[in-house]
């Protein structure tokens, strides 16, 4: 058996490629940009994404390629490509699965300080109707010990 693919294998044919899950956005009047799951983008021009969609690029093109690289698209040569992106994504989302470690409670509103990077309000020291009542603490306490988290 011969180690090289005869011709037909090479030869080139329009339609063999299937589209992968993306999104567009248009940057200005002739360009997009595209972006799939796993986070790759590239920005391409209004009429070849037409051309990308409707299945007409040429597997010669170097946007055709570009687009089989970053997951764009896959055809019967790609015999990775559904099991790598696959792999990519549930590395991509493998955090959302133990929820999350940081719990923040606002316990207060009772401050004097202006810090920027939090959300409480400024409020006088003697405003106490904005507390948290201790049994709500405690029930804030019950829900964040029944994180799947391994961290807290």
């Amino acid at each position: 058996m011969s180690k090289f693919k005869d011709y037909q294998f090479y030869k080139e044919s329009n339609n063999e490629y299937k589209l992968l899950p993306f999104n567009f956005n248009e940057l200005n009047k002739s360009q997009y940009i595209l972006t799939n799951l796993v986070g790759q983008y590239i920005i391409i021009k209004k009429n070849q994404l037409s051309k990308f969609i409707d299945k007409k690029l040429s597997f010669s093109e170097k946007l055709y390629n570009d687009l089989k690289s970053k997951h764009f698209l896959y055809d019967d040569k790609s015999d990775v490509a559904i099991d790598l992106l696959t792999l990519k994504t549930r590395t991509k989302y493998r955090k959302l699965a133990d929820f999350t470690g940081l719990h923040i409670f606002v316990i207060s509103l009772r401050c004097e300080h202006s810090c920027p990077y939090c959300q409480v309000s400024r409020r006088s020291a003697d405003t106490e109707a904005f507390d948290m009542s201790i049994e709500t603490a405690y029930k804030s306490l019950e829900l964040v010990f029944k994180s799947p988290s391994k961290t807290l």
